[in-house]
């Protein structure tokens, strides 16, 4: 990407120790002294100094705080501002999208988004990627051209439409071929089978309509490959499922978080031990 404003916020976030981690990159270690990208405020401030009225982007997270923040940046990064430079750009240059920025960039997909005729992109604010597992990020994060790509695709639609035109269809073909479900209710529109709701509409780019969301999206291909080969397979009766946990029970690996009853198993630490604890 070539946004000095995106590459900033690449050095932000790689500062991460997170992202050290995953990627283990040269840029990683050089960025290890950069603060965590914060925005400014439009609240009055209530002290005094250089660190007064900032306030973190991860942790707004409502309707009115993400306009707030987004009006009181620099010019470019405002809702009208964003309408003079392609979708990457103008992400790049929004206080509350720098995460989501970051990870174009990462996955090299700054190019291609800017490239496009029109697009509708549906965009992770910072408190949505904050909000998502560790574990989720820290993978995706350690895998830009696979599972990145997969994720970040899910957020976008190969055509440029409006909040009214979204919802006149219940399912569009998202940026890498899988199915994005919309739905209505109220004023409320909900994207991706429920997972994320839009807070602020219709922000405009050079090539694209932005829609702030609260969530980052998972895709079907992600979220239900594993399930679906589970539960399509011939051999998984009931008789075998509860016979395999039965026996799962009573083995050595329970100590590794391997055993007990897997439709139990909700949370991500407990997927992680117990997926680590198989063969």
């Amino acid at each position: 990407m070539k946004s000095s404003r995106l590459t900033r916020g690449l050095v932000a976030l790689a500062s991460l120790s997170l992202v050290a981690a995953a990627c283990g990159s040269d840029d990683a270690d050089t960025a290890a002294t950069t603060a965590p990208t914060t925005v400014q405020s439009t609240a009055p401030a209530a002290t005094t100094g250089d660190t007064a009225g900032v306030t973190d982007s991860s942790k707004i997270c409502d309707t009115d705080g993400l306009v707030a923040a987004v009006q009181g940046g620099t010019a470019a990064g405002t809702l009208e501002g964003m309408a003079n430079d392609p979708v990457a750009t103008a992400a790049s240059n929004n206080p509350v999208l720098t995460t989501l920025a970051t990870a174009v960039g990462a996955a090299g997909l700054g190019d291609t988004l800017n490239g496009a005729e029109a697009l509708t992109v549906f965009a992770p604010t910072d408190c949505a990627f904050a909000n998502l597992d560790p574990a989720t990020l820290k993978a995706a994060l350690a895998d830009p051209t696979g599972l990145l790509t997969t994720v970040l695709g899910f957020h976008v639609l190969p055509e440029r439409l409006s909040s009214e035109e979204l919802v006149k269809k219940d399912s569009y073909q998202t940026f890498t071929g899988e199915t994005l479900e919309v739905s209505k209710d109220g004023d409320t529109i909900t994207i991706g089978g429920g997972q994320a709701k839009i807070l602020v509409p219709d922000i405009q780019t050079a090539n694209a309509t932005v829609y702030l969301i609260d969530t980052v999206m998972i895709p079907p291909s992600v979220s239900g490959a594993a399930t679906d080969d589970t539960m399509t397979d011939d051999t998984m009766t009931d008789d075998s499922m509860t016979e395999s946990s039965t026996s799962d029970s009573s083995d050595d690996t329970t100590a590794e978080g391997a055993a007990g009853d897997s439709s139990t198993i909700c949370d991500a630490d407990g997927i992680v031990a117990a997926v680590e604890g198989g063969d």
